[in-house]
């Protein structure tokens, strides 16, 4: 289906909340099926298949949110192939310490990862974004400096 033709097409899918992801519609597979299976394109590529499935990396509100997200994922991707990422001039030195530390009792592992407002994460502060975190609920993917 559309999902692992998505994979072959990009690295990268962000997809709309209001807006399915299809190669085929509803009324098609129903014909193929000979039965009344499916009632709309939502239940065969919506964000609620989609996401959760691992096919969409992130949703976004609108076409803008959609292009702010990809000039995110770009500034993490080097120039050319095997060169190193373009670096940003960021607040937090770079010896600061990593002050957020694990618990005893439980805890979300992206708290180590991001920060918090009052205690520094592994990454600089802001520049976590997490990706797939409809997917997998063990497992957390995503780009950092």
């Amino acid at each position: 289906g559309i999902g692992a033709y998505l994979v072959r097409l990009g690295q990268r899918v962000i997809q709309m909340k209001q807006g399915p992801i299809i190669l085929t519609g509803y009324s098609a597979l129903n014909k193929l099926l000979g039965s009344e299976v499916y009632n709309s394109q939502d239940q065969l590529g919506g964000p609620q298949i989609m996401y959760p499935n691992g096919v969409t990396h992130e949703t976004v509100e609108d076409d803008q949110e959609g292009v702010a997200s990809m000039l995110k994922w770009l500034s993490f991707v080097p120039k050319t192939v095997g060169a190193l990422p373009a670096s940003r001039a960021e607040s937090d030195p770079v010896d600061r310490p990593v002050e957020w530390r694990p618990t005893p009792t439980p805890y979300d592992p992206r708290l180590m990862l991001g920060g918090t407002s009052e205690m520094a994460g592994f990454f600089d502060k802001g520049s976590w974004k997490e990706y797939l975190n409809g997917w997998g609920k063990s497992v957390i993917t995503g780009r950092g400096r």
